[in-house]
């Protein structure tokens, strides 16, 4: 505890050495702000976490929440496409690892994304990220359709509405795509060979809804979670329930509760048929709490597998989560803090902890200096792995 302690000293103390504290007059930003001339802080708090009203927005299908009526298509607004990349220096190094350490300035990405109506009642959204060949100072990328889907709102009222395509379930609360750490989220990582991790984009269908009352659901019926390249079923189920007290979504106010279920069926190995896939389920509960300038976001997940799909002689029974910090002084600043912990048969993976630190300062809406450290620690099967990771890049999207 006290090497953790003062970690977090430190990291506070460096932290305005490295973010410049004072912003000029806020810029445009991509796709939704130039349809209506927002700035970026109308539905990010700091992106690209969305803040309440950020929040409602997409719930509502990409509609202002209260001026559907007055909404433009995409053929009657300007070009909806922006572009998303990364580039700075970046810092990996391993102990105990096969895995190559890097140490050089990096591109770190390319994103395509195009988002809309289609009419009054239909919304989409699609991200492109393109092949690109690592080389000397570019990290590597597998041309992926990340999203690709639709959202049919209001269907009778808004406790019936309608995602199908390629999307981010509901199930991963907070989204895994728009938190503010390059770090992942360990618990959401952590899946049996060739299984799809909760941090993945799938291909399925999901209805959802909310009310006045803070009460909102959603429920999903998604392709098996795997392993790649087999005829995929469509047999996976997820359900969450979720509450929000006081004023606001949970992001930035109001005290948000969650509880989050899923089922589903995987093969272990490709050359199986369909009839050799066997069972996973996973339980968790989070929360998201706002104390003035403060958001603390929680995890808690369950998990059980089937001992076949980890080569097992028992099933797999594991626990993990996470808790985040937030601390947002104004919405061009922003320090965070997370610890991560997955608890696993040591045969497997054994228990694994990740501490990080850092910030995100935005000298324009629609950029960002981004300084991260993570120490990552794994005690498996192989001994005990570690970690260090450091970036400091700058974010763009235009």
């Amino acid at each position: 505890m006290r090497r953790i302690f003062h970690s977090l000293v430190l990291a506070a103390a460096a932290c305005p050495a490295l973010l410049i504290i004072s912003a000029p007059p806020a810029g445009a930003i991509p796709v939704f702000a130039r349809k209506y001339g927002f700035n970026c802080t109308m539905c990010h708090s700091n992106f690209p976490r969305l803040n309440d009203f950020g929040a409602r927005y997409r719930k509502n299908g990409y509609r202002l929440p209260g001026r559907e009526n007055e909404e433009k298509t995409v053929l009657e607004s300007p070009t909806p496409l922006a572009l998303r990349t990364s580039a700075g220096y970046n810092y990996d190094k391993f102990h105990n690892s096969a895995d190559p350490a890097v140490r050089q300035f990096q591109l770190n990405g390319l994103d395509l994304v195009s988002g809309g109506l289609v009419n009054s009642d239909a919304g989409y959204i699609f991200v492109y990220t393109p092949m690109i060949t690592g080389s000397r100072g570019v990290a590597a990328q597998d041309g992926v359709l990340e999203m690709a889907n639709i959202v049919f709102s209001g269907l009778g009222s808004t406790w019936l509405n309608v995602r199908a395509g390629r999307f981010e379930p509901a199930y991963a609360a907070p989204s895994v795509k728009r938190q503010l750490m390059v770090s992942p989220f360990e618990i959401y990582d952590f899946t049996f060979a060739g299984g799809a991790p909760f941090s993945e984009t799938r291909e399925g269908v999901e209805l959802s809804g909310y009310g006045r009352s803070g009460m909102s659901y959603a429920a999903g019926w998604l392709n098996s979670a795997g392993p790649a390249g087999a005829t995929q079923t469509s047999s996976d189920f997820y359900a969450r329930v979720e509450k929000v007290f006081g004023e606001g979504e949970g992001q930035t106010a109001g005290q948000r509760i969650g509880l989050t279920g899923y089922s589903g069926r995987a093969r272990p190995d490709i050359t199986l048929p369909p009839s050799g896939r066997r069972d996973f389920r996973r339980a968790g509960v989070d929360a998201s709490l706002n104390y003035r300038s403060f958001n603390l976001s929680l995890q808690y997940m369950n998990g059980k597998d089937d001992k076949v799909l980890w080569g097992r002689t028992a099933d797999l029974n594991f626990t993990g989560g996470f808790a985040e910090l937030n601390w947002l002084p104004s919405t061009s600043l922003v320090y965070f803090a997370r610890f991560d912990t997955v608890n696993a048969a040591r045969s497997v993976s054994g228990d694994i902890s990740r501490l990080t630190l850092g910030g995100r300062y935005y000298p324009a809406d629609n950029m960002a200096l981004h300084p991260e450290y993570s120490a990552r620690k794994q005690k498996g099967p192989a001994g005990e792995v570690t970690e260090n990771f450091f970036t400091v890049r700058m974010d763009y999207a235009f």
